[in-house]
């Protein structure tokens, strides 16, 4: 059950309350708040809250926070797929960047969205396409339909796909060239010891679908080592049967945009990049010296490298230099550590860059823990799985569509220990 919803700002003012079963006092606002003044950072506030009456179970995006105050037996896992589908949602009609503003300039079409999709308590239609049959998104052709037509944006009549066996798809779609993008994009999650060993390595890959075909196709897709896809979450449109017996990809797209399948992989991998830090503290300063490069046997551009590395708030200066990019002193928003980063467009082919220098502390300083450095990076047309795509098969349709298909990985939680 999904008794109710208060989309709040950062200073705990209501934008939109609405209540499904019962009416929960507006005071659970005032316990989160004081919750969440508790805490030194918004971000340590846990997702579940107990308090004497209630539990309160929460989603921030942003400046904008989703809570939800239960009192019965509901799974907080429940609540909080409900909270990261309306954000999709959002993102999907008002863009990226949703803030407490967006929510005020769309408020009636929030509230309209929200009766679509939560209905008695329940999820009823989540589907971003069935939405959109339903209530046009806000663009400027709408907005003056609206002014000058005095049209609504919300359908008066049910639209002709709700009813069908695959409501995921809208009838009677037409394009003038039809074309189907496949991109493979994998993350590393990975701590590296300080001997340079893997401890700990998770890979959570993706299989994101662009889908501009007319008609109603019906896809096969079929992959390199499909052993790999063990532990997989699977759009509705995909034939799970088939799947389970055959490891064969078969659906009905849906139209634009979606992740047609999510997998997780544990163990070691291959990785694109090494990390080589060498940071070592004395009586009130300290030696830094860090080398990074490519890995990978064939050239691949490893691109957007930023490492951040943590120092103690203690840190006067720093003098650090780097044959390659640029190096800056960054103050964290808690205050209780500075940080260097450095960032890199691209690594050469023809150097391995390098950060050398020094770090002032006070005198008689003496650091009591060594820091964990944290590396981000994007490597196009690559990934360390080697998942690949074998096949793609477009039937039931009359002409040829143009296939892409890419791939790329980049860098998750990717921490070097020192």
């Amino acid at each position: 059950m999904f008794p109710n919803l208060f989309i709040i700002n950062s200073t705990g003012e209501v934008l939109i309350e609405k209540h499904w079963e019962g009416k929960a006092p507006r005071k659970v606002v005032e316990t989160f708040m004081e919750q969440q003044v508790k805490k030194e950072r918004k971000i340590d506030v846990t997702p579940v809250i107990e308090t004497p009456k209630c539990f309160l179970v929460h989603s921030r995006r942003g400046d904008i926070v989703l809570l939800t105050a239960i009192n019965k037996e509901t799974a907080p896992l429940f609540v909080l797929e409900i909270h990261n589908k309306i954000m999709q949602v959002m993102y999907h009609y008002f863009g990226p960047s949703v803030s407490s503003r967006t929510v005020r300039d769309h408020f009636s079409l929030i509230y309209h969205l929200l009766d679509e999709m939560v209905d008695g308590g329940f999820p009823f239609t989540t589907d971003i396409n069935q939405l959109q049959a339903m209530i046009q998104p806000p663009t400027i052709v709408n907005k003056m339909m609206e002014t000058f037509a005095n049209s609504d944006s919300v359908k008066k009549a049910l639209p002709e796909g709700m009813l069908t066996k695959i409501p995921w798809r809208r009838t009677g779609v037409k394009y003038h060239s039809n074309e189907i993008c496949f991109d493979l994009l994998e993350e590393i999650n990975c701590i590296i010891e300080r001997n340079s060993n893997l401890s700990v390595c998770e890979i959570k890959g993706s299989i994101v679908c662009t889908c501009r075909l007319s008609g109603m196709p019906d896809i096969t897709l079929t992959v390199t080592h499909p052993s790999l896809i063990q532990d997989a979450v699977l759009h509705r449109c995909v034939r799970i049967n088939r799947f389970r017996r055959d490891r064969v990809i078969s659906f009905v797209p849906p139209d634009g945009r979606f992740t047609l399948l999510t997998y997780f992989l544990r163990g070691p991998a291959q990785l694109p990049i090494f990390v080589r830090p060498s940071i070592t503290y004395t009586d009130g300063s300290g030696n830094v010296s860090i080398s990074i490069g490519s890995k990978m046997r064939e050239y691949k551009a490893i691109e957007d490298i930023k490492v951040v590395i943590p120092f103690p708030k203690e840190m006067l200066s720093s003098n650090l230099t780097a044959n390659s990019g640029s190096v800056s002193t960054v103050e964290t928003a808690t205050g209780h550590h500075r940080e260097v980063h450095w960032n890199l467009p691209r690594i050469p082919q023809n150097k391995s860059p390098t950060l050398e220098g020094s770090v002032l502390f006070p005198p008689g300083f003496k650091a009591d823990y060594r820091p964990t450095l944290v590396v981000h990076f994007n490597v196009k047309m690559w990934n360390t799985s080697g998942l690949q795509v074998d096949g793609l098969n477009v039937t039931d349709v009359k002409y040829k569509p143009f296939r892409g298909v890419r791939t790329a990985t980049r860098a998750g939680r990717f921490h070097v220990r020192c």
